[in-house]
């Protein structure tokens, strides 16, 4: 996995996701990330419907009614990706993150936990290759 084009962030939704991964600790976390333009700008929360541990399944009427509103907007805004955490792992995608996937123009975030600083950590993910990107949270 090597680093490639640069996007930002809002330091305040790097801040948002941290504290969303504390706060569901044991399980994961999961949104999703609005912005435009190579920008991340918000984060929704979005329950994680997956009971089992370690894993993930945004809530997919929630998923939708963000699409719905986001398309209201003004100025506009997009769903820019996906975030979620892995509460006693690294921040780097796992196989199941990999094959599930589904959207390759999204940027997926994930928090890991494993250390005591929390490690924040952006991808795309293509025809199954993650490969890292690098956000600068400002």
């Amino acid at each position: 996995m090597t680093r490639r084009a640069q996007l930002r962030g809002r330091a305040a939704v790097r801040r948002a996701l941290v504290l969303a991964a504390r706060g569901a600790r044991p399980r994961e976390c999961c949104g999703l990330l609005l912005g435009a333009a190579g920008r991340v700008d918000f984060a929704v929360a979005v329950p994680n419907i997956d009971k089992r541990p370690g894993r993930y399944r945004l809530d997919p009427a929630v998923h939708i009614a963000v699409r719905r509103l986001v398309r209201r907007l003004s100025p506009a805004v997009a769903i820019v990706g996906a975030y979620h955490s892995h509460p006693g792992g690294d921040a780097v995608p796992s196989r199941t993150d990999v094959a599930e996937a589904m959207y390759p123009d999204w940027l997926w975030v994930i928090v890991g936990l494993r250390r005591r600083e929390p490690a924040v950590r952006a991808y795309r993910i293509r025809r199954g290759r993650p490969r890292e990107v690098r956000v600068r949270w400002e």
